[in-house]
């Protein structure tokens, strides 16, 4: 009995007012657990799981090799860095959009329940192939606003669109969008990103001042040819084109034909948005 009492301590002390358990959180009548959708393919479900983490890394989880350049640099990079890492960036705020309907919350119809979904760029007039993807999560939202800040998707625009900040968070390989972009889907005219590498979920935001020094000359035209030369040395290459493509079904096929069909969706959406 006195190490079940203790156990419970333990627990209240873990879980306690700066520490509260959102392992399952309610939208409407749903309850939504780390995993998602819990109809999703185990390669779905680990994929939420990792999308709905909402512990703050410590410092030894920090992987210092990761910055926005290195995210954007052209090349299959699907075992570039590791997701259960986390990493400091910094760039310029071009769109914040609502994530809408995902599995990672259980398809909930709720907005507050969606993903707010934060596009980064090396200047502020980069194309979508030049743009990382960050999100700020529900769970992040309920822990910051219990700390007195507002992360809904409508505050985070109107405070970070059109400026520079750093992001704090867990790194993630959005697999499902490995067809859509450029970096895994070089030279495809529907990509709606660089990479499939995130930062999901955003722990902390920083506003900055201005672009750092290193990056205040950068011109996207330079990182547009890089990407270029890249995808025309695919196409010319000996079964350059198909070996990206089995490489690509590859990872795919870990996932459900309805969660594929969901993320070509989802893409074509985003590719027509502003």
């Amino acid at each position: 009995m006195k190490c079940a009492l203790l156990l419970v301590a333990s627990l209240l002390l873990v879980l306690g007012p700066d520490n509260p358990d959102l392992d399952v959180v309610k939208w409407g009548d749903k309850e939504c657990g780390l995993e998602g959708n819990p109809n999703g393919s185990e390669a779905q479900k680990d994929l939420d799981r990792h999308k709905n983490r909402y512990e703050a890394p410590g410092d030894e989880d920090f992987d210092p090799q990761v910055s926005l350049p290195a995210m954007l640099a052209p090349g299959n990079d699907v075992k570039r860095f590791d997701p259960e890492k986390a990493a400091k960036i910094i760039g310029f705020v071009v769109n914040v959009k609502s994530g809408g309907k995902e599995s990672c919350n259980c398809d909930a119809t709720d907005p507050d329940a969606w993903d707010t979904h934060i596009e980064l760029g090396l200047a502020g007039d980069v194309e979508k192939t030049q743009r990382v993807i960050v999100e700020v999560t529900p769970r992040l939202r309920m822990l910051k606003k219990k700390a007195g800040e507002n992360w809904t998707t409508d505050e985070l625009r109107t405070k970070l669109k059109g400026k520079w900040v750093e992001v704090t968070g867990w790194l993630l390989f959005d697999t499902v969008h490995i067809k859509q972009a450029e970096n895994t889907a070089p030279g495809n005219p529907t990509n709606f990103r660089a990479t499939c590498w995130e930062v999901h979920p955003v722990t902390e935001i920083k506003l900055l001042d201005g672009p750092p020094a290193e990056l205040a000359s950068f011109q996207p035209a330079s990182l547009t040819a890089l990407q270029r030369q890249h995808a025309k040395h695919i196409e010319n290459a000996p079964n350059g084109k198909k070996s990206v493509t089995k490489l690509n079904n590859a990872q795919l096929a870990k996932f459900s034909t309805k969660e594929k069909q969901d993320a070509q969706e989802e893409a074509a959406a985003r590719f027509k948005e502003p």
